[in-house]
């Protein structure tokens, strides 16, 4: 067998839906500019760090010098289980154990194993270097991205999580993806807060996920518009419109990764008890849980929103 398809082999026993590989080299030009461009309107929002890390995102050997190819991994998160309809909606991926350490702790034993056959250096990013991730997933062609910005995986949707292997071991490339969305701008229509803009990009200051999950204190006028209108006031955390829409996103499989399967003790949150929260309750409920990142300040902030 190929090395490169001994190591996908070993790389899909992860429970990645796709693996793709790619050479490393700078981020295309015209990536970097358009994403310039986006921080220069401040569609950020209040993620800082996006803007730090800038200079860093055009070449992946800031993360791993002496790197020589980006393997691209993506992981189904569709859910086996959904919370009941009339409970307050929390996302679809941080219904069970926090992806990045569910995906570290099953990419470790994997790439550690490669290291001792191929020998070189790996690394696993999972949404915590400064990577051009979808880029680096499509130039890979395990996706392509959609109008909402999201990597689209055929027979998975956008119902994935992302995560990236860095080597010093020169595989050879996959084709790069090419396809891209049909102009159905369901997405785009369907977006809440209208944040979504026709070309990929997103407004964060007006995304839901943003402001339920990374903003943080309380929202301005502005924002608290867009938080008050339905569906965002049945949000307790995070946003799937953009997803629940899109034709990719059709008679999708569910995650075959049981650690995102749906907590039990989440059925536990309701409208009525969300804002009486104390940190002892949100720590020992959402304990490797995503949901911690919106901290008990932010929790307690969305739930005093929610309108049953």
């Amino acid at each position: 067998m190929e090395q490169k398809e001994f190591a996908r082999e070993q790389l899909l026993l992860s429970g990645a839906v796709a693996v793709g590989f790619a050479e490393a080299r700078p981020v295309d030009e015209k990536v970097m500019l358009d994403y310039s461009r986006w921080i220069e309107k401040g569609w950020h929002a209040g993620m800082d760090y996006l803007e730090r890390h800038y200079p860093l995102k055009s070449n992946p050997e800031s993360v791993l010098p002496g790197v020589r190819t980006v393997i691209s991994l993506a992981f189904g998160f569709y859910p086996k289980k959904k919370r009941n309809l009339n409970l307050p909606e929390i996302a679809s991926y941080a219904l069970g154990d926090d992806y990045h350490d569910v995906l570290r702790k099953r990419l470790q034993p994997i790439t550690g194993n490669l290291k001792n056959i191929f020998g070189g250096e790996w690394r696993i990013c999972i949404d915590s270097a400064p990577l051009s991730e979808r880029f680096w997933a499509q130039r890979s062609g395990i996706g392509h991205i959609g109008r909402n910005g999201m990597l689209i995986v055929d027979g998975w949707g956008s119902y994935v999580m992302l995560a990236e292997v860095l080597t010093s071991i020169p595989f050879s490339p996959d084709k790069p993806a090419s396809a891209g969305c049909k102009v159905c701008d369901l997405c785009v229509r369907s977006c809440p807060g209208k944040a979504l803009n026709p070309d990929g990009t997103i407004d964060c200051r007006r995304c839901i996920s943003y402001l339920s999950i990374e903003h943080r204190g309380e929202w301005t006028p502005s924002m608290k518009e867009v938080m008050t209108t339905p569906p965002a006031d049945k949000i307790l955390y995070g946003c799937e419109r953009c997803l629940s829409v899109c034709p990719h996103n059709k008679a999708i499989p569910s995650s075959p990764i049981d650690e995102f399967t749906l907590r039990d003790e989440y059925s536990s949150i309701t409208f009525a008890n969300a804002s009486s929260f104390t940190q002892e309750q949100f720590s020992k409920i959402f304990k490797s849980s995503p949901i911690k990142r919106c901290k008990l300040e932010g929790f307690l902030r969305n739930a005093r929103n929610l309108k049953p």
